[in-house]
């Protein structure tokens, strides 16, 4: 998750509180739940409230420092730790439901039997077992708070997929399915859009009209000036000097409404003025003007290379004329675009209702050659078509339509000319790790069930105004 936290999980005992963390993920899925609800509590399960201080405790336990916080925010690092800790309290819920519980003479017999604590004769070393504790810099009685919980949750989850069996027949069927070579037709869809050389000026005016209002932009009149030493003290060098002016320039500021009269004193500084300007891309050295339009006072940035001062003087809401490149490039884009989906769409639609047939697959190019060959060799081949493609293939049966994309985005019609199956070797390798991913499987798939059923049984709420107080907090 975190770099520190990795770290962290090297230890041993990092070891035992990174098993604890990581098994509520496998179920554990929040979800867009958050509510407008001012409030002390960050989140609540049903009547339970989960305080501010348990989610600062839970980020102290984990050993994560205010510093990987504040430079993780952007990647919704509170987010996920508050996930965590909801996961956490669930497992608690659950383990007090089934009445789960461990006694003092078992949790003994589990720490007695630790590899880590056992001599040379496989007997239990108390000397081992508290210089592990001083090493780790933690109590007899965290320690076996800790170890307790972790084998409470290890009994919940025995208790959900402990009984699984893992039939034959499912992991044959299993290997079956990633290792089968797959026959396929397909054709780029590319070659039969419209082109943006190919919409006639009708068309182009139809779609502004028909879109007249998303396609309105902001255009901004603005005076500006860019200082640099230069024009502000006549000297070539960022010194002491040019910045004590640009300080009491920006300090004047408030005093005045537009720049001319600000810039009076400086012979040496013209003000200049754009006008009907709009922002066509990122990299526009203006960016900055047009993002803070709305704000009518004289503003001050600075560009690295120079000071920018700046003041909006007009704002229009209007469709930009056709004879700019730009926009005319823009809105041939978006037909292309829409051409594209609707193409594919109808295409999809027939395929959906099972109207699609392999007559409309051969006419829908006169030119055979357009019409390629593929074999697929697993369902890990990601070689032509993208990986999400490539399972949705083989998910399907024979003689199946469909349609495929490619890791740059090509969309392609595609028809299961033959499926391969692949019958599993019944070499001891082979039938042990499919065996084994099987059976993972069918536990994984029981751990989604229970997810979706946690998510039934507990009524949650997250409170997305005390976040963005922590969020603040950490900047």
């Amino acid at each position: 998750m975190l770099n520190k936290f990795k770290n962290f999980s090297k230890s041993k005992l990092g070891a035992i509180v990174v098993f604890v963390v990581a098994l509520p993920f496998v179920f554990f899925g929040m979800g867009s739940v958050f509510q407008n609800k001012d409030t002390n509590n960050i989140a609540k399960i049903d009547n339970y409230n989960i305080s501010t201080k348990n989610f600062t405790n839970h980020i102290s336990s984990l050993g994560i420092s205010s510093e990987v916080i504040r430079n993780n925010l952007d990647q919704n690092i509170l987010e996920e730790i508050l996930s965590d800790l909801l996961a956490k309290k669930f497992i608690e819920l659950e383990i007090d439901y089934y009445d789960i519980s461990i006694s003092d003479e078992q949790l003994v017999r589990i720490i007695k039997k630790n590899k880590n604590f056992l001599d040379e004769k496989s007997k239990f070393d108390r000397i081992k077992y508290e210089k592990f504790l001083i090493q780790n810099n933690i109590n007899p009685s965290d320690f076996e708070k800790r170890l307790k919980n972790r084998e409470l949750e290890k009994k919940l989850f025995f208790l959900l997929n402990g009984g699984i069996n893992t039939p034959e027949f499912i992991m044959k069927k299993y290997y079956k399915y990633e290792n089968s070579k797959i026959d396929l037709r397909f054709i780029n869809l590319d070659n039969f859009y419209k082109k943006k050389s190919q919409f006639s000026e009708s068309e182009i005016a139809n779609y502004i009209e028909n879109n007249s209002v998303s396609l309105q932009r902001d255009f901004i009149d603005f005076d500006y000036v860019q200082i640099t030493p230069k024009n502000l003290i006549g000297a070539n060098e960022y010194s002491e000097t040019f910045f004590s002016e640009v300080d009491k320039i920006e300090n004047n500021i408030s005093n005045f409404s537009d720049l001319k009269n600000l810039l009076n004193d400086y012979e040496n500084i013209n003000v200049e003025r754009k006008t009907n300007y709009t922002l066509d891309n990122n990299n526009d050295p203006f960016k900055e003007v047009y993002d803070n339009r709305f704000d009518n006072g004289i503003q001050i940035m600075d560009k690295n290379d120079y000071i920018l001062l700046f003041k909006i003087k007009n704002i229009e809401n209007k469709i930009p004329e056709i004879t700019d490149k730009n926009f005319k490039n823009f809105i041939l884009t978006s037909l292309v675009e829409k051409e594209k989906f609707d193409y594919n769409k109808k295409i999809f639609d027939k395929i959906s209702a099972n109207k699609f047939s392999d007559a409309d697959f051969e006419n829908i190019s006169s030119d055979k050659s357009l019409i390629k060959n593929i074999q697929i060799n697993s369902v890990k081949d990601n070689n032509f078509f993208e990986i999400n493609s490539i399972e949705y293939i083989y998910s399907l049966p024979e003689k199946s339509f469909l349609l495929a994309s490619d890791e740059k985005g090509n969309i392609y019609l595609a028809k299961i000319d033959k499926i391969n199956t692949q019958n599993i070797d019944n070499k001891k390798k082979d039938f042990d790790t499919y065996y084994n991913k099987t059976h993972e499987k069918l536990k994984s798939d029981v751990f989604s069930t229970y997810d979706l059923y946690l998510n039934k049984k507990y009524n949650v709420k997250i409170y997305s105004g005390t976040i963005e107080r922590l969020r603040n907090y950490f900047k």
